[in-house]
């Protein structure tokens, strides 16, 4: 049942997972609509790299989700963070065989886009994502592409941004008469939607490719890590030359508020988990090798978009102390931190 779905959510997975400059660690998120009725989505503790034909997503009743979202009442004085991720998990319709997993925290908007999509915290959209510049800089890029896009700026994961997303769709297909295949997110990535697998996959591919033409990029450093005794060592001379130029310690870190992975995987383990020198630009992480492996990778996510932001003479924009604490205080993303090892 549901084969050629779940070959597609295998496909769109794997095709960013593999990938350290599109997602870091468990970061991103891909979705799959089998019918009219069920979901597939990244499971929250799984990364994208790691889901299979039979494991690795949750399906979802979706049209109950959307329902939510459509009839909520934003007026009335509660939580619904917790609310809706009660709809969230009480819409999982587990298929025979399949894992008791929570689906991802972003399933909301997932609920409202077209049948395949694929979220990333690329580096190159972040380029865009993360620069005050970016949003004309957007239109520059995707002028002559044919490429129907959005931008939404910052704002919390999970209830209001899945809000965002639904507002801001309905209100390009009313000006348009189409949905939008890309969706920027401030300080946070990029969204790639289709009806079609492979179409969504091409989209991604395109539009990344565009940015990094725009900006000269060459090949992403590839983070790397080394086993020492019971710790791991970075291995990236990318990385290792920001730290020492930077002076990046954990000072510098603690402050940075650049996107929400940054202040999951980074933020709380600069304490006891992350050794930094400064002068020498060396690290070592006192974990497992998965998460040891996600911190790499997301460190230098963040050291690459820091310093292509400063190389093309953009500024660099930040979230709000408020957003920052939001994401600290947020019970799902601390479920997804402590999944991370």
């Amino acid at each position: 049942m549901y084969n050629s779905g779940k070959a597609q959510i295998r496909r769109i997975s794997a095709y960013a997972g593999e990938r350290s400059d599109y997602v870091q660690g468990g970061g991103g998120n891909t979705s799959v609509k089998f019918d009219e009725d069920i979901m597939a989505i990244k499971a929250s503790g799984y990364t994208l790299a790691e889901i299979t034909e039979e494991k690795g997503y949750v399906t979802v009743e979706y049209p109950s989700i959307r329902e939510y979202y459509n009839t909520v009442d934003t007026g009335i004085q509660k939580d619904y963070e917790k609310e809706s991720l009660d709809i969230n998990l009480s819409s999982v319709r587990l298929l025979p065989g399949m894992e008791e997993k929570r689906p991802s925290v972003e399933v909301g908007f997932h609920s409202f886009l077209p049948r395949c999509v694929i979220h990333t915290h690329s580096v190159y959209a972040n380029l865009l994502c993360c620069a005050e510049e970016g949003r004309n800089i957007a239109g520059e890029i995707l002028a002559d592409s044919g490429i129907p896009y959005v931008c939404i700026p910052y704002i919390d994961p999970g209830f209001r941004l899945t809000l965002a997303v639904r507002e801001a769709v309905a209100a390009y297909r009313e000006r348009k008469g189409a949905m939008p295949d890309i969706i920027f997110l401030e300080n946070h990535g990029l969204i790639a939607c289709s009806d079609d697998a492979d179409a969504a996959i091409r989209i991604h591919e395109d539009v990344n490719e565009r940015i990094k033409a725009y900006f000269g990029l060459g090949a992403y450093p590839q983070p790397r890590i080394i086993p020492e005794g019971d710790h791991y060592r970075s291995d990236t001379g990318y990385l290792r030359d920001f730290i020492q130029g930077e002076q990046a310690g954990k000072e510098y870190f603690n402050a940075l508020r650049l996107y929400p992975d940054q202040l999951v995987y980074i933020g709380p383990r600069l304490d006891g988990v992350i050794d930094m020198d400064t002068y020498t630009g060396a690290l070592t992480y006192h974990t497992t090798e998965r998460e040891a492996r996600t911190i790499e990778e997301t460190l230098q996510a963040v050291a690459y978009i820091i310093r292509e932001i400063e190389r093309a003479g953009l500024t660099l924009r930040q979230m709000g102390k408020e957003d920052a604490d939001f994401i600290h205080n947020w019970e799902s993303e601390r479920y997804r931190s402590k999944l991370a090892k």
